[in-house]
């Protein structure tokens, strides 16, 4: 997957993040959701909603479309958590505590499925760090929470079952959602 100038400067120009501060101006009668009590406090009844979540009928083809296309693992748990976290759901604590768990559970369903998923981008390869350093002039004012969280997942390069929860039996269990439809 090749990023555009052009898809970088339509990704620059609708940013609509909230500049620093800014909840300080609102009506702290109606704060935003992530400025609430999470939804999900514990890490058990989290990981069981995003295996839920993942593996929902509409969202699965989805995903492993994507994972196929060869879009590393880390960057969809970033993008699912970072979702979840701005809906309220999460507070960042559990991001970080969820991060590998629901890496695991993707690599589980992509194996079951007959992908190789790619887990983090290679550093190393010049078209991977020729797209990092386009998008990184892009992203230059990009809040510093964002970028540990990314930076953070980054280093994951073997997930693990969760030992508190273990998904592999569940994952296993687990007819193809894929094959649904081509009887």
């Amino acid at each position: 997957m090749e990023l555009t100038t052009e898809d970088l400067d339509n990704y620059a120009v609708n940013n609509t993040r909230k500049m620093a501060g800014q909840s300080l101006t609102e009506d702290p009668s109606s704060p935003a959701p992530y400025l609430k009590p999470p939804r999900f406090t514990t890490k058990e009844e989290a990981v069981n909603y995003f295996f839920d979540y993942i593996t929902d009928e509409e969202r699965f083809t989805e995903i492993m479309d994507i994972l196929e296309e060869g879009v590393p693992v880390m960057d969809v748990v970033q993008l699912i958590l970072m979702n979840s976290f701005e809906k309220g759901e999460i507070n960042p604590d559990m991001m970080m505590l969820l991060a590998e768990p629901v890496a695991y559970i993707l690599l589980g369903l992509s194996e079951r499925e007959g992908i190789v998923a790619t887990i983090v981008e290679d550093d190393q390869d010049p078209e991977v760090a020729k797209d990092n350093k386009i998008i990184k002039g892009y992203h230059e004012d990009e809040d510093t929470e964002s970028t540990l969280f990314r930076d953070k997942l980054q280093t994951i390069t073997s997930p693990k079952d969760d030992e508190d929860n273990p998904m592999k039996k569940r994952i296993e269990a687990m007819p193809s959602l894929l094959d649904k439809g081509d009887a």
